[in-house]
C-alpha cells in the first residue's frame, strides 16, 4: 500500500451533495438497519444471553447512547468526508487517525460482507421453507453475493440524490414497522416480565450459561451483538460534505441513534417475551425465530412483512455502509495516506467511484471467503458449503461465518469508538475552554465521566469475548488483532518515508458547503 502516486496534491477535490436534515438522518437509521438486526443479531444474541438478550439490547442501547454524546460534541468542531477520521486527527494527531479510517472501512467493509452470507444464507432460505414449504438448494446464498453487495454499490456511484430518495422512504418505513410489530407482540405476549432485565433472576438458566462462565459472560456476548446491530452508527457523518447545514450531522447523529436503540430494545423485548421467556434455550436453534414470533402475533401478513422488510433493510444497510467506507477511503486518498486513485470523482455523478468500486470488491472477497475457510475451521471439506447435505451442518456454517464477520466489525467498531471517546476527553482538555453556571457542572460530566463510561463498557465486551475462549468470537479478536498490527506498521513506514503526508492527515475540517469539480 503506497501513499504517494507522485501526482501532485490535488486540494481543490471535494464531494458535492444537497443532504436535508432528514436524509442526514436516514442515512443514519439505513446504515444501522434495525430490521435486518431484528432477524440476525438478535438471534445470535440469543445464542449466549438467552432469556437476557432483552438486557443486552439495553445496554447496548444505553452504551451507544453515552457515545451520542461524543460525536454530538465532536462533530460541532468537525465536518468532512472523512468522518471519525478526520475528528480524531483534530484531537489526536494524523497517526490515530490514519489507524481510525482504515479501521473504519474494515468494519463497513466486513459487516457488510456478513450481509448476504446471513439473509441470502440462513434467512431467505428458512422463509421460503416455512411459508412455502420449498427446500432452496445449499449454495442460494453465493448469487445473493451480487444482490447485496454489487447492487448497492451502483446505487452509490449513482450519486448521493438517489441514495437519498431511496433511504429517506426506507428509513421511515422500517422503523414504524418494527414499532408497530413490537407493540402488537408485546399486548398479545402471556410473558410479559421486567426479569428479563434482572441478570440474577435466571437460575433456571445456569446450564445454558456454564459453558460460557455464567450469565454475566452470556450477557457479554450477547452484547457484542447488541452493540453489533449499531455497528452502523455514525454513517451520516462521512456526509459533512454534502449536507447543506453543518448541524444536520449534529442532529442525524443525535436523533438517527434515539430511535433506533428505542425501536431495537422494544422489539429484543417483544421477541423474547413473544417467544417464552422459559423457552429461550431454543430460539437461537429455530433458524428464523423472529419472523416465526411475528407470524404467530401477527399472522402471515405480519411475519412476510418482517421478511420483505429485513431483506429491504439488508439492501439499504450495504447501500449506506459501502458509500460511508467509501467516502473515508476518499478522504484519506485526498490527503495521500493511500494512492490518490481513490480520490478519483465520477465528473458524471460527483462520486468517489474507485473508492466505491474497491469496497464493493473487498465486501465480496471477505463474503465468499469466509464461509469456506469456516467449514474448514469446522472439520468439513473445502467444497462442502456447495456439495452437503445436511442442512443443519450448512446453517451451523453459515451462522459461524455471520458471527465471525460480525464479531470482526465490533471489535473494529470499539477500536474506532475508544479512540472517539478518548478524543473528546483530550480535545475539551486542549480547548480550555471557560464554562459558567450550569454548564460548569455539565461541562466534566459531558467531556470526561460518560465518555469514560461507555469506554469501561467496550472494554468489559472486549474481555468477555476472549475469555473464556468461544469460537468463532475469540478468533474474530485475534484477526482484527492482526490486522491492527499491520496497519501500525503500515504507518511508522509512511511517518519515515513521507511526514509531510502523515501531518497533514485529516486536518480538512468544515468543508460543510460542496464544490463541484471543475470540469477542465
Amino acid at each position: 500500500m503506497n501513499g504517494i502516486d507522485g501526482t501532485a496534491n490535488d486540494t481543490a477535490i471535494r464531494l458535492h451533495g444537497d443532504v436535508g436534515t432528514w436524509g442526514a438522518i436516514a442515512e443514519e437509521i439505513s446504515a444501522m438497519a434495525p430490521a435486518c438486526d431484528t432477524v440476525a443479531f438478535m438471534t445470535s444474541a440469543a445464542m449466549f444471553a438467552f432469556v437476557l438478550t432483552p438486557l443486552a439490547f439495553l445496554i447496548a442501547t444505553l452504551t451507544m447512547y453515552l457515545e451520542v454524546n461524543t460525536l454530538y460534541h465532536l462533530s460541532k468542531h468537525h465536518a468532512s468526508a472523512g468522518g471519525y477520521y478526520g475528528y480524531i486527527s483534530t484531537a489526536l494527531g494524523s497517526k490515530s487517525a490514519i489507524l481510525s479510517g482504515l479501521l473504519y472501512v474494515l468494519y463497513q467493509g466486513v459487516s457488510t460482507a456478513a450481509i448476504p452470507v446471513y439473509v441470502a444464507g440462513i434467512l431467505l432460505p428458512g422463509v421460503v421453507q416455512y411459508f412455502f414449504h420449498i427446500t432452496l438448494p445449499v449454495w442460494i446464498w453465493l448469487p445473493f453475493v451480487a444482490i447485496f453487495i454489487v447492487a448497492p454499490i451502483i446505487l452509490a456511484i449513482a450519486g448521493i440524490r438517489p441514495q437519498m430518495k431511496y433511504v429517506r422512504y426506507a428509513a421511515a418505513y422500517e422503523v414504524a414497522f418494527l414499532a408497530i410489530l413490537g407493540i402488537i407482540i408485546i399486548i398479545h405476549a402471556p410473558d410479559n416480565t421486567l426479569r428479563v432485565f434482572d441478570p440474577f433472576a435466571w437460575s433456571s438458566y445456569n446450564a445454558e450459561f456454564r459453558p460460557y462462565g455464567g450469565p454475566f459472560a452470556g450477557l457479554g456476548l450477547g452484547m457484542i451483538f447488541g452493540l453489533t446491530s449499531f455497528i452502523g452508527y455514525g454513517g451520516s457523518a462521512p456526509l459533512g460534505e454534502e449536507v447543506r447545514v453543518k448541524s444536520s450531522i449534529t442532529r442525524s447523529l443525535v436523533l438517527g441513534l434515539l430511535i433506533v436503540g428505542a425501536v431495537l430494545t422494544e422489539v429484543a423485548y417483544a421477541l423474547t417475551v413473544g417467544w417464552g421467556v422459559n423457552n429461550m434455550a431454543s430460539f437461537a436453534n429455530a433458524e428464523i425465530p423472529g419472523v416465526i414470533v411475528a407470524t404467530l402475533y401477527a399472522g402471515i401478513i405480519g411475519g412476510l412483512l418482517l421478511s420483505l422488510t429485513a431483506f429491504n433493510s439488508a439492501f439499504s444497510d450495504a447501500v449506506a455502509m459501502q458509500a460511508n467506507a467509501g467516502r473515508v477511503y476518499f478522504s484519506m486518498a485526498r490527503d495521500r495516506v493511500i494512492p490518490q486513485a481513490f480520490a478519483k470523482i465520477s465528473k458524471r455523478f460527483g462520486t468517489p467511484y474507485v473508492s466505491l468500486i474497491f469496497i464493493a470488491f473487498i465486501s465480496v472477497v471477505m463474503s465468499l471467503l469466509v464461509p469456506f475457510l469456516v467449514e474448514i475451521a469446522m472439520g468439513f471439506g473445502p467444497l462442502y458449503m456447495i456439495s452437503g447435505r445436511n442442512l443443519q451442518n450448512i446453517d451451523n456454517i453459515l451462522e459461524n461465518s455471520f458471527d465471525l464477520l460480525s464479531t470482526m466489525a465490533l471489535v473494529g467498531l470499539i477500536s474506532v469508538h475508544l479512540m472517539l471517546n478518548t478524543s473528546v476527553m483530550t480535545l475539551f482538555r486542549r480547548l480550555k475552554e471557560t464554562h459558567f453556571g450550569f454548564h460548569k457542572i455539565t461541562h466534566p460530566i459531558e467531556h470526561y465521566i460518560l465518555p469514560a463510561v461507555a469506554t469501561a463498557v467496550f472494554i468489559f465486551v472486549l474481555y468477555e469475548s476472549v475469555v473464556p475462549p468461544v469460537f468463532p468470537i475469540t478468533q474474530a479478536v485475534a484477526a482484527v488483532a492482526v490486522y491492527i498490527i499491520f496497519m501500525v506498521f503500515y504507518i511508522m513506514w509512511l511517518s519515515r518515508r513521507h511526514p509531510d503526508v502523515v501531518e497533514s492527515a485529516g486536518r480538512r475540517v468544515n468543508l460543510i458547503r460542496e464544490e463541484e469539480l471543475d470540469a477542465k
